[in-house]
């Protein structure tokens, strides 16, 4: 419920046939049982929400279709197709923003909640980090995308390398090495070329 003066909600209703299902989230707050029929909530804290430490698996798989969709987005800026670039660029923003989340968490002992869709980031991060991260976002001009696609390697790179270290996990350098460097030849690549070659 979206009120007038600036107040939300989200209200759930649950059936009193299935009170027994009722699920508990730790910001949840009750705001009225007048049969006095559920038991009382603890107070809301954020305990359910901070990042968890990645596994290999989620990590690679983090780093796999980060650096994989990276070179969709070169491709539909070579081919001057910007609404399909930036789609592509938002998959890659998903899988920055994962690496994000494990990043600030190392750095916090995986105690705090950085928020949804990054939007405690900039408590988190240092400032020259958080400039960084601002720096991903372009308007639809093609060469200032290739900048922040390019700024979005950079910061993928030091997060993704940092909780590698931090979590004895593997990084794939290689992955990393190859797909950057396909990414500078499809930027200087002449819109006219019919290969990669030119």
């Amino acid at each position: 419920m979206q009120f007038t003066d600036g107040n939300r909600i989200d209200l759930t209703f649950h059936p009193l046939q299935r009170l027994s299902e009722l699920g508990r989230d730790s910001l949840s707050v009750l705001l009225l049982d007048k049969d006095g029929i559920i038991e009382p909530f603890p107070p809301p804290h954020e305990g359910d929400y901070p990042p968890r430490p990645p596994a290999q698996r989620s990590f690679a798989d983090c780093c796999n279709e980060f650096w994989w969709v990276s070179t969709c987005v070169a491709k539909g800026l070579w081919r001057e197709e910007i609404t399909y670039a930036r789609a592509m660029m938002e998959i890659c923003r998903a899988q920055l923003f994962a690496m994000l989340r494990w990043y600030i968490g190392i750095r916090t002992d995986f105690r705090v909640n950085p928020g949804k869709e990054g939007k405690y980031f900039r408590k988190y991060l240092e400032p020259a980090e958080w400039e960084h991260l601002l720096a991903t976002y372009a308007d639809a001009d093609e060469q200032r995308t290739w900048d922040a696609l390019f700024a979005m390697t950079d910061l993928f790179r030091k997060a993704a390398q940092a909780v590698a270290q931090h979590s004895g996990l593997t990084y794939p350098q290689g992955d990393d090495d190859r797909v950057s460097a396909f990414l500078r030849r499809v930027r200087a690549l002449p819109h006219t070329a019919t290969s990669l070659d030119g």
